[in-house]
């Protein structure tokens, strides 16, 4: 029998956890491992799984208790008998929890967890009932540790993959003739790329104040956030009160590959970050990165080897070193080539896809054939 994969999935978002998953199904059956997603029907995920040819198990998944969800996930475990179930949002991964303890030989059970919310996460979903727990970084690792009861051997970093190969590809794309028309209006001036949701904790305020400085020392600069989120509207007001309003602009692009192709600096001045991708990604076309010093990116960027990190807190110090490294651009572009080679050895979409098939049972002697037993955890 074919070996698969049930992935489980009820948010009804689309964000880079979604699309993570997704890119892991199909990279699983590019191995020849089934993959099927367990979402809800509607959901963009869904919509998007269905678009790229991904098997679905369309079910509710409104609550740990939604009974007839239960049910199909059961079914489903019992006829397929997949090597593991990885659940993803917290609705979605207890149904697959219940489902999966309720037969008797049970696969393999994994929780994908991509953020911290503010509570303690349960030991019993995280810990007793799950032969791992998948975190995109050694921090995150450490923090959820901080939870009394999670058992540190349940806690295994798996870093996210990237197609570098299709990044690059992208990066040749047009930029959308409106973003082209407005840059052409800094008359050659750097560009400076910020990537990701217009939120608090992404430290876009941060930046715009250091912008602010450094438009002083260059004219023409343009500094473009390439995202959406409940922060627009007052970004938009501090850039105007700053004076900044013609050279900013705030809109997601997708693919955002010929944006960051096209920057001479990505920033990422988070206060807070699991990992964070847009530094992966923009090192992987060799783009230079300041990013800070905070949470998983150290993980990702070494400061004064591949890029730099510096304080999440002090815009002065993110607008000296900004205006340092658009001086002397060929200083910094050094160790963003430097940094291509590890985030490709680091973060390719065949390492994540070798570590994922063996968290699943499937990566012994043989490949995807070398099914290992399941798991069953101590529950105390």
């Amino acid at each position: 029998m074919t070996p698969t994969v049930l992935f489980t999935e009820s948010s009804p978002h689309l964000g880079g956890q979604e699309l993570q998953l997704l890119q892991q199904m199909a990279a699983l059956e590019a191995c020849g491992v089934g993959a099927t997603l367990a979402c809800r029907p509607g959901s963009a995920v869904a919509e998007r799984a269905r678009q790229a040819g991904l098997n679905r198990l369309e079910l509710p998944l409104r609550r740990a208790t939604d009974v007839a969800s239960l049910a199909a996930l059961r079914r489903f475990i019992v006829e397929r008998r997949p090597a593991a179930v990885i659940g993803h949002s917290g609705h979605d991964a207890n149904l697959g929890l219940l489902a999966a303890w309720s037969v008797r030989a049970r696969p393999r059970l994994l929780r994908s967890k991509t953020y911290l919310a503010g509570r303690h996460p349960s030991p019993l979903t995280h810990s007793r009932l799950v032969d791992a727990v998948l975190v995109p970084s050694a921090w995150m690792r450490e923090q959820l540790l901080l939870a009394p009861g999670i058992a540190p051997d349940r806690v295994q970093v798996l870093y996210p993959g990237v197609d570098f190969a299709r990044l690059r590809s992208q990066a040749g794309l047009p930029l959308p003739e409106p973003l082209r028309r407005w840059l052409a209006e800094g008359e050659g001036g750097p560009l400076v790329v910020q990537v990701g949701m217009l939120r608090g904790e992404k430290g876009h305020a941060l930046a715009l104040q250091a912008v602010a400085d450094v438009v002083r020392r260059f004219p023409g600069l343009r500094y473009l956030a390439a995202g959406s989120g409940p922060e627009r509207e007052a970004l938009e007001q501090q850039a105007q009160a700053l004076g900044l309003a013609a050279r900013v602009r705030f809109e997601p692009v997708h693919p955002v590959a010929p944006v960051l192709a096209a920057a001479d600096l990505l920033l990422m001045p988070s206060s807070r970050e699991p990992l964070g991708m847009a530094q992966v990604e923009a090192l992987g076309l060799g783009i230079p990165v300041l990013a800070s010093r905070v949470g998983g990116i150290p993980e990702t960027v070494r400061d004064g080897a591949t890029g730099r990190l510096l304080p999440p807190d002090d815009p002065a110090v993110w607008a000296e070193a900004m205006a340092t490294h658009l001086a002397d651009p060929l200083a910094l572009r050094r160790l963003a080539e430097a940094g291509r080679g590890e985030v490709e050895a680091r973060f390719s979409v065949q390492a994540n896809t070798r570590s994922l098939l063996a968290h699943c049972g499937l990566g012994g002697p043989g490949g995807p054939g070398g099914l290992a037993a399941p798991l069953r955890p101590n529950v105390r």
